[in-house]
């Protein structure tokens, strides 16, 4: 019986922790935050609208605040963004864009090069040796190798 009653608190207990760690409804100024921190400030260039002490930063922040405020969407608010700025403006740019290729350009630099350095590792392989087993070859070059060395004398 106290096996069954241990289970039971832990379950009951596991319960309370997940209900008391359910996150509420999010409040304006979070999603405010929360856009702000995906929008470039095109004063600083390192730093996130919600991060820069720019006044411009200031303003965008204003702005996102004042949309949310509207009712506007996410979507909506980064789009009008995007229309002024360009997706520059984007802390993380899509990648299906065409900023999205200057984003894979290294990988596939990367995947050529390794292609290519196989390709030439597999080109390049030693070749053994082949065994001279002609007793006349084997002749004919001793000979060479004696001519060769009586004529540097």
């Amino acid at each position: 019986m106290s096996r069954i009653g241990i289970i039971a608190a832990l379950g009951v207990l596991a319960l309370a922790l997940a209900f008391s760690a359910r996150s509420g409804p999010e409040t304006a100024a979070e999603r405010v935050d929360r856009i702000s921190a995906d929008l470039r400030c095109p004063v600083c260039q390192g730093l996130s609208a919600r991060d820069s002490p720019s006044e411009t930063a200031r303003d965008m922040r204003n702005m996102v605040a004042l949309r949310v405020a509207a009712g506007a969407t996410d979507d909506a608010i980064r789009d009008e963004f995007r229309a002024a700025y360009g997706d520059w403006v984007m802390l993380q740019p899509p990648l299906l864009a065409p900023t999205g290729l200057v984003w894979l350009a290294p990988l596939v630099l990367v995947g050529g090069g390794l292609a290519w350095a196989l390709r030439y590792a597999r080109q390049a392989s030693p070749v053994a040796p082949a065994l001279v087993s002609d007793d006349a070859a084997v002749a004919t070059l001793r000979e060479r190798v004696a001519t060769a060395e009586a004529e540097d004398r």
